[in-house]
């Protein structure tokens, strides 16, 4: 039997190229109706990477999906709780990151003045 990863598994949920971005707009304004978030994230989703993204994290419990009882249907989609604890995360990730590139843009500096020197 395979040893369990905490950060494979993570990885295996959030892997593909657009749960990150919905889990960021939806940590920055929760509720969202389907065109709005289409919006937020940008043309580059298609309708069908939105829906199949939007359906995985519903089933992995990171997002639900409100049906508002309208005329005409109308849904929103909020963070669970554990949604929430990973945009806690993604705050520290995002952090991380700010530095991260912060300190590759401070060596990048350093390597082109020492090449001019030389």
């Amino acid at each position: 039997m395979p040893e369990y990863c905490p950060i494979t598994y993570s990885m295996k949920v959030l892997g593909s190229k657009w749960k990150i971005p919905i889990i960021f707009k939806l940590m920055i304004e929760d509720g969202q109706h389907y065109n709005h978030l289409k919006r937020m994230i940008g043309d580059n989703i298609t309708n069908f990477m939105l829906t199949k993204s939007l359906r995985e994290l519903e089933a992995d419990g990171l997002i639900i999906r409100h049906d508002d009882h309208q005329v005409p249907p109308s849904v929103t989609y909020h963070l669970t709780p554990l949604g929430k604890d990973l945009a806690m995360t993604m705050n520290q990730l995002f952090d991380w990151g700010q530095e991260l590139y912060s300190n590759k843009e401070k060596n990048s500096s350093n390597s082109i003045d020492h090449l001019k020197q030389q």
